[in-house]
């Protein structure tokens, strides 16, 4: 997570979303960097309007604003499968070699998660459990091209962004069954992403080139 008091914004790592990349970035312009032990760095929406606004309000007494990014369900699950498929998982319970991306979403669906699917929940990380609010400024890993303008707009200045802890690349594809079992059981994270901000037309179309080369 990234606290910048004098922009009064507070940017989100939210996992699988390139936050690695965004932090490499953005960390020499911030104030605050929340970032090493994934439990510090990935700094959930309720845990940080339970204590961490709190403390920000020692400096500023209004809250800031807060903005992250949230990628499509499936493509997020995707990005968790290829990451875990990994060699420096090898051997380990977390890891999905051997399993197909089919096995992987059932053991995400399942009642008790095996470790290897057990990722949390996009909707859960963005959302107040009781409040339902979310961020004030969410935009769809799609929509980068937007979110990194918005971050210009913001902080006054360009950003480059490197690509860095990408997941190995794989083409991905999920059974019809499965994708409706991950859309009911997941409605919450469908309808999050399905209120952030949209890529542009063009946006779309450099997004489509960019998988196509890939």
């Amino acid at each position: 997570m990234l606290v910048f008091l004098k922009h009064r914004l507070v940017v989100f790592s939210t996992p699988k979303c390139g936050s690695t990349a965004l932090e490499k970035a953005l960390a020499p312009l911030s104030d605050i960097v929340l970032q090493g032990d994934p439990r510090i760095k990935h700094c959930t929406f309720h845990r940080y309007k339970w204590r961490f606004e709190k403390f920000l309000a020692i400096f500023d007494t209004e809250p800031l604003d807060t903005a992250a990014l949230i990628r499509h369900p499936q493509d997020w699950l995707g990005s968790w499968y290829r990451y875990r498929h990994g060699s420096w998982l090898d051997g380990t319970a977390q890891s999905t070699r051997g399993l197909s991306f089919d096995q992987f979403v059932e053991g995400y669906l399942a009642e008790e998660q095996p470790a290897f699917a057990a990722v949390g929940s996009q909707a859960r990380f963005l959302t107040h459990p009781k409040t339902g609010e979310t961020v004030d400024h969410l935009y769809r890993y799609d929509a980068f091209d937007e979110f990194r303008a918005f971050l210009e707009q913001r902080l006054g200045q360009e950003i480059a962004l490197d690509r860095m802890n990408a997941s190995p690349e794989m083409r991905l594809s999920l059974a019809p069954h499965l994708a409706r079992r991950l859309e009911a059981a997941c409605a919450a994270d469908f309808a999050l992403y399905d209120s952030a901000h949209a890529p542009k037309p063009q946006s779309r179309m450099r997004s489509l080139i960019r998988a196509l080369a890939s």
